[in-house]
């Protein structure tokens, strides 16, 4: 070693000299920061935003903890959210958006596949299901607005579905609306999605989902119509298949 010291005595400094700095000799350089895009680092907070807010709640969610749940200053936060409920609408929004490009509303897709992919978005993102569906009354004005706006969205495809899977004519349609039936049916899959894992196989809990609701059978339990009452044993589905 002391004939490595003579040839380079730079070594007997304590420092190694690197390119543009110099680091102490045997301690790691410190890896740098990769330096985010503006878009990429408003998606790393808005993750940060959603398991921020619903793993400690809504009032106990602050900028410090966002900036810490990221890893990121708080100043850094600031220059996307303004405030904390803004960050909450965005991340709202965001989630928002996913649940309903899953949906595919504008398709007016049959009831199966609504609950298929209703089940799949909450079990592919527990959290941005319960901040959805389950943080709904806490929320500040703007964000209880949006989710209400989305929930009202997912009734009327759920209910639409329901209907024209039955065959349902005008009046049936209107008797369904007045009893509520869209919420009702959407507060059942409610508590399917909520008992759903992350990475847990929606398809076998979707069938038994569709099954369960059939949409002749459901119209014909819960209206009382004439129409509907001479083939209401008939259409009520097999439990046991």
């Amino acid at each position: 070693m002391s004939g490595e010291r003579q040839l380079a005595p730079w070594l007997n400094s304590g420092t190694v000299e690197t390119v543009g700095r110099v680091v102490p000799a045997g301690r790691a350089e410190p890896a740098r920061r990769v330096r985010l895009s503006f878009e990429d680092r408003r998606q790393q907070l808005l993750q940060a935003c959603l398991v921020a807010f619903t793993s400690r709640g809504l009032e106990l969610t602050t900028m410090d903890t966002i900036a810490a749940q990221a890893g990121v200053s708080k100043p850094l936060v600031y220059r996307h959210f303004p405030n904390r409920f803004e960050a909450l609408l965005a991340v709202v929004d965001q989630q928002s958006e996913e649940l309903l490009a899953v949906l595919d509303l504008e398709a007016s897709p049959p009831l199966s596949d609504l609950i298929l992919a209703y089940l799949t978005f909450a079990s592919g993102s527990p959290a941005g299901f319960r901040l959805l569906f389950q943080m709904v009354d806490g929320s500040p004005g703007p964000a209880r607005r949006r989710l209400q706006a989305v929930r009202a969205q997912l009734e009327d495809a759920v209910l639409s579905a329901t209907l024209r899977d039955a065959g349902a004519d005008a009046v049936t349609a209107n008797a369904a609306r007045s009893a509520g039936l869209g919420p009702l049916l959407v507060s059942i899959l409610e508590g399917v999605a909520g008992a759903l894992r992350e990475g847990d196989d929606p398809a076998p809990r979707a069938r038994a989902v569709r099954q369960l609701l059939d949409p002749r059978w459901v119209l014909a339990s819960l209206l009382s119509g004439p129409e509907l009452r001479p083939d209401a044993r008939a259409v009520a589905p097999p439990l046991h298949a």
